[in-house]
C-alpha cells in the first residue's frame, strides 16, 4: 500500500508552500498526498440563512481543494481532497491516524475554514505521524537567494538524548536524510559549566572535559549504530555548549530540516525537553519535523 502524505489547506500563503513540500515528499516516497480542507465548527445563525451560508462555504472549501489536487496531479503525483466539518486541530489529527507525514504551514489564513497557524502546536502535539512544520518566515527561493550557506547547509538536523538510538527522532531523521540523499547532523548540548574558573587553564579544560566526555561517548554511539543502518549515509557528529534550544535553532538557519520529539525525555540536563521541542518551532527559521515519542497503537 502506497504511503499516505496529508496538507493541511487552506489556501493561504503559507498552506501553498506546506502544499509544495508535501507534494515533492509524496513523490520521493512515491506514495499519495491527500489535501484536507477544514471548514471548521457550524456557525450557530439562523436555520434559514444557514443553508445558504454553508453551501456558499462548501462551494469555496470543493474550488480551494480541487485546486490543490490539480496542482499535484500536474506534478505527477497521485491525490485526493476531504472536505472537513469541525475543529482543524481535531481534523488533522484523524487525519494523521494512517498517514506517513503530515505537513503545514506555521500560519494559516483566519476565517470559517479553520485557522491552520493556532493549531499547529496541538496538531504537533497529539499527532499519531511525524509533522512537518514550515515556519511563516520561511521562503525556500528568498533562502538560495542570499546563499544560506553554514556548517548544516544540506543536512537534517537532530538533537541526541539520553534515549539514544531509541529516540523516535533519531530513527525518523536517519531515515528522512537517507531518502532525500541529504547527510545527518546528530547534536548532543551540555550547558556551561557555572562554577567560577580555578585559575588554572589545565583545571579548567579538566572540567570541561569531564563535563563533555559522556556526551561525546554518547552521540559517538549513536552514529555508529545509525551507520550500521544506513551504510551510504554522511553522519557527523556535534557536542555544543550552552542551551539546547539555542544550538538547535541556530543549527536550523542552515539546516535542510530540523527533527525533534512531541515530548521530552530528558538527558543532559534536559536535553530536548517538550519546551526545546517547542521553542525550536517558535523560533526556528527553516522547517521541523516533529516526531511522536510514541509509536501507533
Amino acid at each position: 500500500m502506497a504511503e499516505q502524505i496529508v496538507v493541511g489547506y487552506d489556501g493561504s500563503e503559507n498552506s501553498e508552500r506546506a502544499l509544495d513540500w508535501a507534494i515533492r515528499e509524496a513523490g520521493a516516497r512515491e506514495g499519495e498526498l491527500k489535501v484536507v480542507v477544514s471548514m471548521g465548527r457550524p456557525v450557530a445563525v439562523d436555520p434559514s440563512l444557514y443553508g445558504p451560508f454553508l453551501e456558499a462555504i462548501e462551494e469555496e472549501a470543493d474550488k480551494i481543494a480541487g485546486t490543490a489536487v490539480a496542482r499535484a496531479r500536474d506534478a505527477g503525483v497521485t491525490a485526493f481532497a476531504v472536505v472537513e466539518r469541525g475543529d482543524a486541530a481535531g481534523v488533522l489529527v484523524h487525519e494523521s491516524e494512517h498517514a506517513a507525514a503530515l505537513v503545514l504551514g506555521r500560519r494559516g489564513r483566519r476565517g470559517v475554514r479553520g485557522r491552520l497557524g493556532s493549531v499547529t502546536a496541538a496538531v504537533s502535539a497529539h499527532a499519531k505521524c511525524p509533522v512537518i512544520v514550515l515556519p511563516d518566515r520561511w521562503d525556500p527561493q528568498e533562502r538560495a537567494a542570499r546563499g544560506a550557506a553554514g556548517p548544516f547547509t544540506g543536512r537534517v538536523v537532530v538533537g541526541v538524548d539520553r534515549l539514544g538510538r531509541d529516540n523516535p527522532a533519531v530513527l525518523a531523521a536517519g531515515r528522512y536524510a537517507e531518502r532525500h540523499g541529504a547527510g545527518l547532523a546528530l547534536i548532543t548540548v551540555v550547558p556551561e559549566t557555572l562554577s567560577m574558573p580555578t585559575g588554572s587553564v589545565d583545571l579548567d579544560r579538566a572540567v570541561r572535559e569531564q563535563l563533555t566526555e559522556p556526551a561525546r561517548t554518547l552521540v559517538d554511539q549513536v552514529a555508529g549504530s545509525v551507520r550500521k543502518d544506513h551504510p551510504d549515509l554522511d553522519v557527523q557528529t556535534f557536542v555544543f555548549s550552552g542551551l539546547p534550544a539555542d544550538q538547535i535553532v541556530e543549527a536550523g538557519r542552515s539546516a535542510e530540516l530540523v527533527v525533534v520529539g512531541s515530548r521530552g525525555y530528558g538527558g543532559f540536563r534536559g536535553l530536548l525537553m517538550g519546551s526545546v521541542s517547542q521553542a525550536v518551532l517558535n523560533e526556528g527559521e527553516g522547517p521541523v519535523m516533529v516526531v511522536p515519542n510514541r509509536r501507533k497503537d
